[in-house]
């Protein structure tokens, strides 16, 4: 073979070869860019779902709708009041505005529910879900009980969207939405079907007169639950159908009289003075008389509760000398807290105690970082405290 048809047939194969590669490939391409682009499509879909939802989803400003867990006179996302902002320190001011044990009521025939938000901060706890934190939890009126339905997932935003539920049966229900406990919202929509309707609430279910009062530290305010609902006043509120206001302000709990001037103002039914943990033996002593004796003078019937303060778990391994956070230290609190509640029992009547003993369990797995009640030692202390409660008869 001459060298002239040696190079025709090879430049003829490396056609063949060539043309062969890119029809072949051209025939597996398409596929694997299909299977590629399927689920970047069904992203784009989903997120033109939730852009264009107000096709198919009306919204409604909360605003107006019926709150409960408020004190009278706050802004509308508040838990103290604006002239509040001069008579409390400046850490008890901030973390006011932290939506913690607030919620909504209304009723809906709507089959789906959606939640928009704007966030404060949007921070991020360590301890504790983005749900808990600064997201939303939905509770519906069922067989004579509040029943959970679903959560609003914040998105790591300051803005943020979510469908809590779709595809129920279109008929009547009441509805409790309560908010985050650790983070302030500025605006709150709820959406529904368009041929749907939202309303004030058909039945009353929760008792609005004479709240229950939970004055307290980051416990109180609801550092660990999973979510909003889960807090014990939560779980509480939804047991007795009676308003619970929520002042746990983290780190801060002090037994304030310049915070009982506010709560008294609502004239409760009962209070729970959970400020213990946050404060020294010396500053219980100084204050919770105080507290008290201001309580009285408004008041001499109203019921008060005081708590004790846990025994933090990760105590049984620290030398005890003293200092915050130690053994010592814990039981000088619990005993100053005593030695107050004694002084004032003679003169007082109407005064209750609970010891930290078996408050959340001695198995030592209620918490979530040997401090914080996780939703086991929230719903431990509710068991604790509604036994109190039963105790007082309200």
């Amino acid at each position: 073979m001459n060298k002239s048809i040696k190079v025709i047939i090879s430049n003829k194969l490396k056609f063949l070869l060539i043309f062969g590669t890119i029809i072949f490939g051209s025939k597996l391409y398409p596929i694997n860019q299909q299977k590629g682009l399927s689920k970047s499509m069904c992203e784009i879909r989903k997120e033109s779902h939730v852009d264009t939802s107000s096709n198919a989803i009306k919204y409604f400003d909360v605003s107006e709708f019926d709150f409960i867990g408020k004190l009278p006179n706050t802004e509308k996302y508040s838990r103290l009041p604006e002239e509040a902002k001069d008579e409390v320190r400046t850490a008890v001011w901030n973390l006011s505005k932290n939506t913690a044990g607030i919620s909504i009521r209304f009723t809906s025939n709507t089959s789906s529910i959606d939640i928009r938000w704007k966030l404060d901060r949007n921070i991020i706890m360590s301890n504790m879900t983005p749900i808990s934190s600064k997201g939303f939890d939905l509770y519906t009126y069922r067989d004579g009980k509040w029943q959970f339905v679903g959560v609003g997932k914040p998105q790591n935003a300051v803005n943020n969207h979510a469908s809590i539920i779709n595809g129920m049966l279109e008929e009547d229900r009441e509805y409790l939405l309560n908010f985050p406990l650790y983070d302030g919202v500025s605006e709150v929509e709820v959406g529904i079907d368009q041929n749907a309707y939202i309303k004030k609430p058909h039945k009353k279910i929760i008792d609005r007169s004479k709240p229950i009062v939970f004055y307290g530290t980051s416990i109180t305010q609801g550092a660990s639950a999973s979510r909003p609902g889960l807090t014990y006043s939560g779980l509480i509120q939804r047991k007795l159908n009676k308003e619970v206001i929520n002042l746990g302000f983290s780190g801060n709990g002090r037994f304030e009289k310049e915070v009982g001037k506010y709560f008294m103002g609502i004239n409760p039914s009962l209070i729970f003075l959970d400020c213990t943990p946050n404060s020294s033996a010396k500053t219980i002593r100084e204050n919770l008389p105080e507290l008290v004796e201001y309580i009285r003078s408004l008041n001499e019937t109203v019921p008060i509760v005081f708590i004790e303060s846990i025994v933090r778990d990760y105590v049984h391994f620290k030398k005890d000398d003293g200092t915050y956070g130690t053994l010592g230290y814990i039981k000088d609190q619990n005993r100053a807290l005593n030695e107050i509640y004694n002084r004032y029992r003679g003169e007082f009547e109407h005064l209750y105690y609970v010891k930290s003993d078996d408050l959340i369990g001695d198995d030592h797995e209620a918490t979530i970082d040997g401090t914080h009640f996780n939703d086991l030692g929230n719903y431990r202390a509710y068991q604790k405290l509604m036994d109190k409660i039963r105790i007082i008869d309200l």
